[in-house]
């Protein structure tokens, strides 16, 4: 609020100067008794606007992180029997276009059967011949875990 006398009607109405805010300065008067207060007229103070305060960026709370899950046996042979599928898939397609004859020798045998049926059949020998070098090496594994736990 501003203490301003009342203004005369007849008079021009002149804008106040808010760009300089007047203030009363203080007096002190030495003479005047040590009883009576040094009353000072109050500060006119023209009312400045208020600037906005800056937003304050707030920032989620971070979340705890979580465990990362270790993969298990059933995840793998999952993923393993996909990109067998698909192998699966692509060995069908390719018997299926190779459906000419063709002799095979083996020692003293002699065969007669589509090339890719062939292919097939080798394919198959050889993931036996995998699978039992794989059973020998997990016999050895366990033949070994079984000595370390005796000691």
């Amino acid at each position: 609020m501003t203490n301003t006398p009342p203004r005369d009607p007849q008079e021009p109405y002149a804008e106040p100067n808010l760009a300089e805010p007047t203030y009363a300065e203080p007096t002190y008067d030495p003479a005047a008794n040590a009883q009576t207060p040094v009353t000072n007229p109050p500060a006119v103070r023209e009312e400045q606007p208020v600037a906005e305060p800056a937003p304050v960026e707030t920032t989620a709370p971070e979340k705890p992180a979580k465990p990362k899950v270790k993969g298990s046996l059933a995840g793998s042979t999952w993923v393993a029997m996909i990109v067998g599928l698909f192998l699966l898939i692509a060995l069908l397609a390719f018997i299926l276009q190779n459906q000419q004859p063709v002799e095979l020798k083996l020692w003293t045998w002699e065969f007669s059967f589509p090339a890719g049926v062939g292919f097939l059949l080798a394919a198959i020998v050889g993931a036996l011949i995998m699978a039992l070098v794989g059973g020998v090496r997990m016999l050895e594994l366990r033949r070994q875990a079984k000595k370390n736990a005796r000691r």
